[in-house]
């Protein structure tokens, strides 16, 4: 793929933004990947995870998050490069678990209990916020324009030198990271600048998995055909 810099796809979607069938298929993972978690980290006790669980959509993100972390943690090597990466999943997962009882479900411990939806127990109160401003204060620092420098280039620069061969994308799965003039650049997170990689053992490593990764999707390709 010339380009090569469209965006990664991301680990979660928005419920909205997917179709009825990929909503079901997206639940039935999730509820088979908790029925798996709650019996591997013994939830029953104390009913650390609530059975109601399904019912509280905040509960439902957290755990979705916790899903889509692990699957990297466990099955990509550059994401688990580092031992603690797993230590902290399973730290998250306490921090989780504690808060059902105290944040997400406080008062299911005798049955579920919906929570209020706010535009029917205040219609108006939505139109009021929009009433409200955002808070910039009188005294916030004057916003300074982003200017160019050797460590910085524009994303529409990084575009146009992939597409004429002068830079190229790490790989297709991590289309975030380009090689331009022997360097290593990542593309910021608003997306519309790219920052140079000064760090040499982070410059190693990406060599490394680049050379792997574009390789794997060599072949790829070639069974494809």
């Amino acid at each position: 793929m010339a380009a090569g810099l469209d965006p990664p796809r991301p680990l979660i979607r928005e419920w909205h933004t997917m179709t009825p069938d990929e909503q079901a298929a997206e639940w039935k993972a999730l509820v088979e990947w908790v029925i798996w978690i709650h019996d591997l980290y013994e939830l029953s006790r104390e009913e650390r995870l609530p059975l109601c669980w399904p019912r509280h959509p905040g509960l439902v993100e957290e755990l979705r998050s916790l899903k889509a972390w692990r699957n990297a943690v466990y099955t990509s090597p550059d994401t688990a490069a580092a031992a603690h990466t797993a230590r902290s999943w399973h730290g998250e997962l306490r921090q989780t678990i504690a808060a059902t009882a105290t944040f997400w479900a406080p008062t299911c411990r005798a049955g579920h209990k919906d929570a209020t939806v706010l535009g029917e127990a205040h219609p108006d109160l939505a139109e009021q916020w929009q009433k409200v401003r955002p808070p910039v204060m009188a005294s916030a620092p004057t916003p300074r324009p982003v200017t160019a420098s050797g460590d910085e280039i524009s994303d529409a620069d990084m575009t146009t030198a992939v597409a004429a061969g002068h830079a190229e994308p790490h790989s297709r799965s991590m289309p975030y990271y380009a090689r331009l003039d022997g360097t290593w650049w990542t593309r910021s997170t608003d997306g519309t600048t790219w920052l140079r990689c000064t760090d040499p053992t982070h410059h190693a490593h990406l060599d490394d998995t680049s050379a792997r990764m574009r390789a794997a999707d060599t072949a790829r390709d070639q069974l494809d055909q």
